[in-house]
């Protein structure tokens, strides 16, 4: 009998899951948290958890595996995707019950690129409580908040060797702090801790996986970093450290060594760049030559990277850009010119000088360290000397024995990077040269387009490369004079993007040739070549042959020759024919 209820039930409640309109049985009993009451989404969700669970119970499960597959897996999140669902969310949060807040709290942990700015503004919106009430709040997780000079008390004495509590993760350690050790007039506090810390997830997310949007993602995460006296600044570092190397040249635009600081605590704008340093100095990003090695891989990135060192310009990161001023990439190889560039051209930086107390009691002045123009200076003397002794010009000293400035001094180092770079330039193209000098001489066109294929692949820039099309012009005639119109298809294409590196007007009209080769390939269907030759007609609507491959495709019966049309009647007759004189032979055989 106990049985039979719990399946009437469960059969109550999956038809409610299911959300049938004919159905006469309407569910009244609410099952799923509280706040969920007006979402039919979480509804139909929990009904159907509910309902799973009880079915699986009417039986024992016969074996291990089959109980551990009975075990009911967490539904995935549903983020919110408006600002309507945003606010919902919000309001269920601030609302439902504290047992209850991890259902919104998660969902709004998991939101995506579609409610940023809803994020962002709840980000930065003012507290009501103090920073006290938040502080009392967090010490029941161990949450780490700084005092008002920026010192992180928990860490410090963590890393000292004390044994105290430090949380690492404020949004798994809130939802499962019980809801007795709230006290009622920390409830708003609690969450609103929950709700921050929940966002913070989501910036860090948003911020890694919407490239589009990480600089905005980096601001406002440094922003919040500092608001409320700080009270979220531990957890705001690890939301920056979600963001991974996504965020390394955001971060650099952010830190902008070049701009004078305020030894103050009030400059939000000094602490906000010292910030941004001592979140690559935690992510070993710092140094140019790690940034950069990171992010080798990612040609996008690294054009980031070294857009930000432009602006940045460390002195460390010269040598690193030189390194970088002839690599086969072009978009890279660019930007590190230009990078390097920046640092060489323009009126010299002003360096920055210390206070030093002599032996005998006076003080005098010193330079702090060199500035990021004569890094740039000795990092393109020292490149010369090693690869162009030559035309390397002698040191000198930009202030003369008088106190002026020598301006034929101050402009050395432009000059050099000027003479580098063309020489790498030279030698770059002779290399070229030679490489394809060495792939025409071979005298198998298979075996030349090969070489060429494999000289491409390794330079995919590779100057002067559309005097290779009537290479791959050629094999593509002998490829289909095979009847491999596949190969032809392809080597067509091939010529076509070299062909139009150039002002050549020849890369459509071999495309449109790759595409009737391509359209001739026997085992196409008849969708495929139709597909084939559509794209050829946009291409050139005026082409002979597209009309003709066209016309032959629709009416294969006006194109087709006579004597193929009547091949297979021919056959047939000449069959019927040769079976009667079998048959006329053998009744002649039985008469005789």
């Amino acid at each position: 009998m106990r049985s039979t209820r719990r399946l009437m039930m469960a059969v109550t409640l999956a038809a409610g899951a299911c959300g049938d309109p004919d159905l006469a049985v309407e569910v009244s009993t609410y099952v799923g948290p509280t706040h969920a009451r007006h979402d039919e989404q979480l509804q139909r969700e929990h009904a159907r958890a509910v309902a799973g669970t009880v079915l699986a119970s009417l039986r024992r499960p016969s074996s291990t595996k089959e109980l551990e597959a009975a075990v009911v897996v967490d539904e995935p999140q549903h983020p919110p995707t408006d600002a309507e669902q945003f606010t919902r969310l919000v309001e269920a949060l601030e609302q439902a019950r504290l047992d209850e807040i991890g259902g919104p709290a998660r969902r709004l942990a998991s939101a995506g690129p579609q409610v940023w700015p809803q994020i962002r503004e709840a980000l930065l919106a003012e507290r009501r409580q103090p920073k006290t009430d938040y502080r009392s709040l967090l010490d029941a997780i161990g949450g780490d908040v700084p005092n008002r000079y920026g010192h992180f008390a928990r860490a410090w004495k963590k890393a000292h060797g004390f044994e105290v509590k430090l949380s690492q993760d404020w949004f798994e350690d809130l939802l499962l702090l019980p809801g007795a050790r709230v006290s009622p007039g920390l409830r708003a506090v609690y969450r609103d801790c929950v709700l921050q810390s929940a966002l913070l997830r989501a910036a860090g997310a948003i911020g890694r996986d919407a490239p589009e949007l990480t600089g905005e993602v980096v601001a406002t995460l440094l922003d919040a970093a500092y608001a409320h006296e700080g009270t979220f600044r531990d957890e705001v570092g690890r939301a920056l450290m979600a963001l991974g190397d996504e965020s390394i040249a955001h971060l650099l635009r952010e830190s902008d060594e070049t701009q004078p600081r305020r030894k103050d605590r009030e400059d939000v704008a000094a602490l906000r760049a010292e910030y941004a340093l001592l979140q690559l100095d935690k992510m070993e990003r710092l140094h140019p030559q790690r940034a950069t090695d990171a992010v080798r891989d990612d040609p996008r990135r690294l054009v980031d990277v070294l857009d930000a060192y432009a602006v940045v310009r460390p002195g460390e990161a010269a040598s690193v850009l030189l390194a970088l001023a002839d690599v086969d990439d072009p978009s890279v190889r660019a930007a590190a010119r230009a990078a390097f560039g920046a640092y060489v051209e323009g009126p010299p930086p002003e360096g920055q000088a210390r206070t030093i107390r002599l032996l005998g009691g006076g003080t005098s002045t010193a330079r702090a360290h060199l500035t990021y123009r004569q890094r740039a200076g000795i990092a393109i003397r020292e490149r010369m000397q090693a690869e162009l002794p030559e035309q390397l010009e002698p040191e000198c000293e930009t202030r003369r024995e008088n106190g002026t400035i020598d301006d034929e001094c101050v402009g050395q180092p432009e000059r050099l990077t000027r003479v580098y770079f063309a020489w790498l330039d030279r030698q770059r193209h002779a290399r070229d040269e030679q490489a394809i000098s060495a792939a025409l001489a071979e005298p198998d066109v298979r075996e030349r387009v090969a070489q060429l294929d494999r000289l491409l692949a390794g330079n995919p820039a590779l100057e002067g490369a559309e005097r290779l099309v009537p290479v791959y012009r050629e094999a593509a005639e002998a490829a289909s004079a095979a009847g491999e119109m596949a190969r032809a298809g392809q080597l067509l294409r091939k010529a076509a993007r070299l062909a139009e590196r150039g002002e050549s007007t020849e890369g459509q009209a071999l495309r449109v040739q790759a595409l009737l080769a391509e359209a001739s390939v026997p085992a196409l269907t008849r969708e495929g070549r139709r597909m084939l030759l559509a794209s050829a007609q946009q291409l050139a609507p005026e082409d002979t042959q597209v009309h003709a491959a066209l016309e032959q495709l629709e009416h294969p019966e006006i194109t087709t020759p006579r004597l193929e049309r009547w091949a297979p009647i021919a056959g047939m007759v000449v069959g019927l024919w040769g079976l009667g004189l079998l048959g006329s032979w053998r009744r002649r055989r039985r008469e005789r």
